[in-house]
């Protein structure tokens, strides 16, 4: 039982890596510790229906249409980042940062947030055309009410900002390099820490395994075997055998397919 009685709400989409990453966190962290764990609830966020286009979403939980976010009447305001949700859980479950690998943990979650995957993860017809700006395609309807044309401007402008450079190709060399650089930090740790072991720093897991795991994963799922090492894959493969992994996936992969049937209708989430 948490020591607290808030109530946090994690807007959440089952297959996006971020939402994931924080997913497992939270998984981890309540195995680790249930009287530390935080009160977390999961609200779905359909990306397919494009409810993180909402006025609602986008107005009241996040301005920049992206999951995950997590929002309580604890907060001044969402927390509208993956690594601000994650230095949150930190805070309150120091169990997943444990002070005698903190400055290896912390060396790995920024070179991890160093770069964006999408850029690795999407298709070659989007690398070279773009990504569609949804928020602008949406801004042609006539019946907008004020406060929903606002909002869509602020996530037309966020998407151009994010995207319009990344597919370039010094774009995505930036983006292999440092990509790069996490897996061979990564790889260097498991090879001086893991003894064998399931977990980054051996028994027991830590924030940096939640956000490793999730991004090698899906990059072993879009064939990006040229950017990991054999460790790498190695490890991810053990932690993906893990109870606490099926608690979070129930055995789905990372990216969605049609074979899954719709978003909306997954039991459990």
């Amino acid at each position: 039982m948490a020591a607290e009685n808030d109530v946090y709400t994690l807007h959440y989409f089952p297959f996006s890596l971020y939402s994931l990453m924080v997913r497992f966190a939270l998984v981890i962290g309540r195995r680790l510790d249930p009287e530390t764990a935080p009160n977390v609830e999961i609200k779905l966020v359909n990306l397919h229906r494009e409810e993180n286009f909402s006025e609602e979403y986008l107005t009241l939980v996040n301005s920049k249409g992206q999951v995950p976010a997590l929002t309580s009447a604890a907060f001044a305001s969402p927390l509208a980042e993956s690594y601000d949700i994650s230095k949150w859980l930190c805070q309150k479950q120091p169990e997943l940062i444990p002070e005698e690998h903190r400055e290896t943990i912390q060396s790995l979650m920024d070179k991890l947030y160093s770069f964006h995957a999408k850029t690795l993860t999407i298709g070659s017809d989007e690398k070279k055309h773009g990504i569609p700006n949804r928020a602008a395609e949406l801004l042609e309807q006539k019946d907008l009410a004020e406060p929903h044309r606002r909002a869509l401007e602020i996530k037309s402008v966020f998407h151009d900002l994010r995207h319009n450079t990344v597919f370039t190709p010094s774009g995505i060399k930036d983006v292999e390099d440092k990509a790069r650089m996490f897996i061979q930090e990564l790889d260097k740790t498991l090879d001086e820490e893991n003894q064998g072991q399931r977990w980054i720093f051996g028994k027991r897991p830590t924030i940096a395994d939640a956000h490793a795991t999730v991004m090698v994963a899906r990059l072993m799922e879009v064939k990006r075997q040229d950017l990991l090492t054999e460790r790498v894959q190695e490890y991810t493969r053990g932690v993906l055998a893990s109870e606490e992994w099926y608690e979070v996936t129930h055995g789905r992969a990372t990216r969605w397919n049609a074979s899954m049937g719709h978003v909306a209708d997954l039991n459990p989430l």
